[in-house]
């Protein structure tokens, strides 16, 4: 089985996003496990798993949706991106699964090439080592792809679908941490201090600061793509630190998606991890509907 967390980017279109939904739904053998709104960013994230068949059909429905229903001209939201299907990443969910993922990303870049769009392999599928980082991948935006001195390894750029970034990688965690106030500088300063690139940041940490009107507040948003190296905990409380010294206030965070249960091993169960972390500051968290293993038995239970 493999795992499929593909950002879209529409996050205010509620008919495109449950069109999104049932595309997914609609292609046997594969299980929608998770859909991520985010208004500010957007951004979705849809989160699919099955089969590498049948995740790779799944991927092509929605970019399918993507390519009817979003023009990337008209697109304007606070996170990077290059493309309508932005990112699609193949996550295998066991080390027998590696292949399957490999697989999947192949039929993936095949299907948007017949389709006529196209973009770059990354993380573990990457042709060129510095697209092994997706902050390379989309270096310059959407509005730099014209622009780009790298071809494209799979398709043709057309400009209202943008680019996929397309590949196999390992588990990664989308974690995002709110800030009080509107002070942008504030979270990208403390972003830059806390990233893996920085001397003393944390190891397996990518992250970057960004407004959030939506709930009058900022965010160091992160991405933990080493879990080994790095709790939300961890990150948590570097980031209040950080924030503290510089006359700032952390009253929460956030998981984007689903998250593995050994990430919250710093706790002695779910519910001191939401307390602790303010997982549910603005929006409800139920830890049954986020946590991949629970999610996951309860889909192949009811199936």
């Amino acid at each position: 089985m493999v795992e499929c967390v593909a950002n879209v980017s529409e996050g205010r279109n509620l008919v495109t996003l449950d069109r999104m939904s049932t595309a997914i739904r609609q292609i046997p053998g594969c299980l929608l496990l998770h859909r991520d709104v985010g208004h500010d960013a957007h951004r979705s994230v849809f989160t699919f798993a099955g089969s590498g068949e049948a995740v790779a059909h799944a991927a092509l429905a929605l970019a399918d949706v993507c390519l009817r229903d979003i023009d990337m001209r008209e697109h304007q939201g606070s996170h990077p991106r290059i493309g309508a299907l932005d990112v699609c990443p193949i996550v295998p969910l066991s080390p027998e699964a590696d292949s399957e993922a490999d697989a999947a990303v192949a039929a993936i870049a095949a299907g948007l090439q017949n389709r006529g769009v196209g973009g770059w392999l990354y993380a573990q599928s990457a042709c060129y080592p510095a697209y092994a980082d997706l902050a390379e991948v989309r270096r310059g935006e959407y509005e730099g792809l014209p622009h780009r001195s790298i071809p494209m390894d799979f398709g043709t750029y057309q400009p209202a679908f943008g680019a996929t970034a397309l590949g196999k990688r390992p588990f990664l965690l989308a974690y995002n941490i709110h800030v009080r106030g509107r002070n942008v500088e504030l979270v990208r300063a403390v972003a830059n201090r806390v990233r893996q690139r920085h001397p003393q940041g944390l190891r397996g940490v990518k992250a970057i600061g960004w407004d959030c009107p939506t709930w009058d507040c900022t965010q160091v948003s992160c991405n933990v793509v080493d879990l080994d190296l790095c709790t939300p905990k961890q990150l948590f409380d570097r980031v209040s630190q950080e924030i503290a010294v510089l006359g700032g206030k952390v009253f929460g965070s956030e998981l984007i998606g689903l998250a593995p249960a050994h990430a919250f091993r710093d706790f002695a169960n779910m519910e001191e991890a939401v307390n602790y972390l303010g997982l549910d500051t603005v929006e409800s968290f139920h830890p049954r509907d986020r946590i991949l293993e629970s999610v996951l038995s309860s889909h192949l239970t009811s199936s």
